[in-house]
């Protein structure tokens, strides 16, 4: 090999390692309970469905996995849609706890809809600060009861992961009739329900979530509401162990791994590496000229 080549063989090795570097280790997936809130349930009827919770925009979580607080931040959206309360520790038809539910509501006819944002942070298990945020986590969600009636569609929208974070893969129920359907779009994936009430421990209100190498996700639900009678709320929930798989009645389809947008480093030392190679062939033509 040339001085010339060898050259610009360590010039693309150099380009190659910076191209990685920064990207996060991957994490051990752990599991996720929301059974230990900081703030205390202040209404026994959140949404007028019968439910205990706290109506405020912001809960705290203790030690949902070790080491590990949790935050979540709810935000409605749209004309009329209103956040009506948190369901801490919520027990689904008494065969899992420890998930995190939630009420929105539409008070009039029209798209709208609530976000819903997960923060984790670092803790002792004993000093709960909500400061630092935690070491990117693997972990997974399965959301239940996104299905919607006659007069209210439902889905649930989430956006992908950027090449080393994020949305990895994700499971939604086998039926081609009844099951939640995925439409991939530039920089997300819709979960959209079929217009049916079903139960939430059937499978085609589900999607189970895989991330991987973060500390913060957003759940993005949503509805379009047609109906005459408001206010029409909606209920979900989130189970963070999976807990609630032993009592689903139904199959899931295989796992499909999410694509996801690539980060803007890794397309910088792809263009830049390219480059490199562009110049050093014809670097090496000019010099077999020669």
């Amino acid at each position: 090999m040339t001085t010339l080549a060898k050259s610009s063989f360590l010039s693309l090795l150099a380009l190659a390692v910076a191209a990685t570097v920064g990207r996060p280790e991957k994490a051990t997936a752990v599991n996720l309970v929301f059974n230990n809130p900081v703030q205390s349930n202040n209404t026994a009827n959140v949404g007028g469905f019968g439910l205990p919770g706290y109506s405020g925009a912001i809960i705290d979580y203790r030690n949902v996995a070790t080491g590990i607080d949790a935050r979540v931040t709810a935000a409605a959206f749209g004309t009329a849609y209103s956040f009506q309360g948190h369901l801490p520790n919520y027990i689904s038809a008494g065969n899992s706890n420890g998930d995190a539910g939630f009420i929105y509501q539409a008070n009039q006819a029209g798209s709208g809809g609530m976000t819903y944002k997960f923060d984790f942070y670092q803790t002792d298990g004993t000093t709960h600060n909500f400061t630092t945020l935690a070491t990117p986590l693997d972990f997974s969600f399965l959301v239940y009861d996104v299905d919607g009636e006659a007069t209210q569609s439902e889905a649930l929208r989430v956006s992908k992961g950027n090449g080393s974070s994020g949305l990895k893969s994700y499971q939604i129920g086998n039926s081609a009739t009844a099951s939640l359907t995925a439409t991939e779009n530039a920089t997300n994936y819709l979960f959209s329900g079929r217009g049916t009430n079903v139960a939430e421990t059937s499978v085609n209100g589900d999607v189970i979530l895989n991330f991987v190498n973060t500390n913060s996700v957003t759940l993005q639900f949503e509805a379009t509401t047609t109906g005459s009678t408001f206010p029409n709320g909606v209920f979900s929930g989130i189970d963070g162990d999976l807990s609630i798989l032993p009592k689903t009645v139904g199959t899931f389809n295989p796992t499909v791994t999410a694509n996801q947008i690539p980060e803007p480093l890794t397309v910088i030392g792809t263009f830049v590496g390219g480059t490199a190679a562009f110049r050093m062939r014809k670097k090496l033509k000019s010099t077999n000229k020669a």
